[in-house]
């Protein structure tokens, strides 16, 4: 596995950051996000927003970007693809207690051409507490025909910039 597939698949799996599985919601913060969503019965809003932060795999750390949707579902915001490819994640997040929630994400990382040069999975438990959340969890990077190249532990520190999460 090549530094260049692996930077960007951290950035996407660990967080996570940002892709496939699970659903619903969590609590955090402070105000009425601690407070029960309407439409969602007994799961609360929490890490509804966007989010940026480190996450620390092995060999160092990478920045990442996500947004959670009060549908369960989150993406990757950043880091943006560039000239020479880059890195797309979807996943989706379920609350697991008033400031606990756990999410999986799935991430593709591709070449200037567009070409799948590998993905990334990862499965993450959180807490959320003033506005920030850490997590740890596990991931595997894949190459481009879904051979497991390696498995990790990982962890994140992550801090909300907006309580409102954008469309990917």
């Amino acid at each position: 596995m090549t530094r260049r597939i692996s930077r960007p698949l951290v950035i996407l799996g660990t967080l996570g950051a940002a892709l496939l599985l699970t659903a619903a919601t969590a609590t955090a913060g402070s105000g009425t996000q601690d407070r029960p969503a309407t439409s969602a019965g007994s799961h609360r809003n929490v890490p509804v927003g966007v989010w940026e932060g480190a996450v620390a795999i092995p060999g160092g750390e990478v920045e990442a970007t996500m947004s959670f949707n009060s549908d369960g579902t989150l993406c990757l915001v950043a880091p943006p693809p560039g000239p020479d490819g880059g890195v797309e994640g979807a996943g989706r997040w379920v609350s697991t207690g008033q400031n606990t929630f756990d999410f999986r994400v799935a991430e593709r990382f591709f070449d200037g051409t567009g070409a799948t040069t590998g993905f990334l999975r990862a499965t993450h438990s959180a807490v959320v507490h003033a506005g920030r959340f850490g997590s740890s969890g596990t991931g595997a990077f894949y190459d481009a025909d879904w051979v497991r190249l390696d498995s990790f532990t990982t962890t994140s520190r992550m801090h909300r910039t907006s309580p409102v999460p954008v469309t990917c």
